[in-house]
């Protein structure tokens, strides 16, 4: 017998006895940045907001020190509640290599070397069966509560062999707001499965326009910078590092908006028959940021790769069994942030890799053996077995730490 879930999201309103209006904005472009993350711990009460598409954020609290953060900028904390500007800049952590020139027609070769991209991607990125290590750091983040976890050990990818990634847990560390002590791979699996080259089809060529930046200065002269939208969904844009010579993708951007994810990443039907039980998706807002590495073998694998999700729903059913399965799974947080890293197990000498030491598999918590991960959902029938898997993913062990001011 199957139950029906969705990932919920749950809001607690402000209390409006303080009230002070920031504007977050981009200390280059000077442009607003939507989403960014404002947060305190004071007098052992944990306190949030976030800004909107304006950059606008309507801070609710009393606060000394007030963490700003954004997963594509320096992090920047606030100490005084009486700020001398009422713009807090934050310094950007991506930016583009020279100067940006667009065409403005799509060049012909575009479509037809994106085409052979697709042709060769399942041998170049997921034909290959092999392990890297990785770092996995995620934030969420609710009105009164935050959540950090970081989880290293040993990736296994999906392969013709294996259709599920998996790892090998090593060290797990979470640090919340409360008693929290569950741990989260949601986000890594979204990571994984959402994957850039995953959404690239001929699909994906079909409904975007591409631009060329021929000024890119990438690793090698075989390298160039696409930009690409969607002329239907405004919601659709992004840039990706395209070599020529290879036919492979080296880097990509990607933002989607609402609009965009409802018709990507949820079944109609399934979406149609939740709002028949009252739920309802408000915002659900996607950014996906990947560099991918070449392994020995010419393959290649994503080394690194960001991820922000901001996602707000209603739910007009207050199913208990719904309940306890968020509480159970850790479900409830708007805006979530995450990372990940990835290494290959020997490193060619001289090599300098984004993970600078990591414990081998062999110390792994708990004896751990390989756990399998299946694909994230937003709204899906669960199963028993579903359920019970997504408990089992949220029990891995873990040490646990109150989360302090930073």
């Amino acid at each position: 017998m199957c139950t029906f879930f969705v990932a919920l999201c749950l809001c607690v309103p402000f209390s409006r006895l303080f009230a002070q209006s920031l504007v977050i904005a981009d200390a280059v472009t000077h442009q607003p940045v939507a989403h960014a993350s404002l947060y305190t711990k004071e007098d052992g009460r944990f306190h949030s907001c976030v800004s909107n598409e304006q950059g606008a954020a309507t801070v609710t609290f009393q606060w000394q020190k007030l963490t700003v953060s954004h997963l594509n900028y320096e992090q920047r904390v606030l100490r005084s509640s009486h700020p001398s500007s009422d713009t807090v800049f934050l310094q950007p952590r991506y930016r583009d290599v020279g100067q940006v020139v667009v065409t403005n027609r799509e060049p012909e070769w575009i479509r037809r070397c994106l085409k052979q991209v697709v042709r060769h991607k399942d041998n170049l990125y997921y034909g290959q069966e092999s392990e890297e290590r990785f770092e996995y750091h995620t934030q969420s983040l609710g009105t009164n509560s935050i959540y950090r976890m970081r989880l290293t050990g040993m990736l296994r990818h999906k392969s013709p062999r294996h259709k599920h990634y998996a790892i090998l847990p090593d060290t797990a560390g979470i640090v919340a707001a409360d008693s929290t002590r569950l741990t989260d791979t949601s986000n890594l699996r979204r990571m994984l499965y959402e994957d850039f080259i995953a959404d690239l089809d001929n699909g994906f060529i079909r409904h975007h326009r591409f631009y060329a930046n021929y000024e890119y200065q990438g690793q090698s002269a075989n390298e160039i910078e696409l930009r690409f939208r969607s002329p239907k969904n405004v919601d659709d844009y992004g840039t990706l590092v395209i070599d020529t010579l290879r036919y492979t993708i080296v880097k990509a951007y990607r933002h989607t908006g609402t609009k965009t994810n409802r018709q990507e990443r949820i079944d109609g039907l399934m979406y149609r028959m939740a709002q028949v039980f009252g739920y309802r998706i408000d915002t659900f807002i996607r950014d996906y940021r990947v560099s991918y590495a070449y392994r020995s073998d010419s393959t290649l694998y994503p080394a690194v790769v960001s991820y922000k999700l901001v996602y707000g729903g209603r739910d007009g059913d207050h199913d208990k069994s719904k309940e306890e399965f968020q509480e159970q799974t850790g479900g409830g947080f708007p805006n979530m942030e995450a990372t990940l890293s990835l290494a290959p197990l020997s490193f060619p000498e001289g090599d300098t890799n984004v993970i600078s030491s990591i414990e081998t598999a062999s110390g792994a918590v708990g004896g751990a053996s390989w756990v399998s991960l299946p694909p994230s959902w937003y709204i899906k029938y669960n199963t028993e077995a579903d359920r019970q898997k997504e408990i089992e993913l949220s029990s891995l062990p873990a040490t646990f730490s109150i989360y302090e001011e930073e």
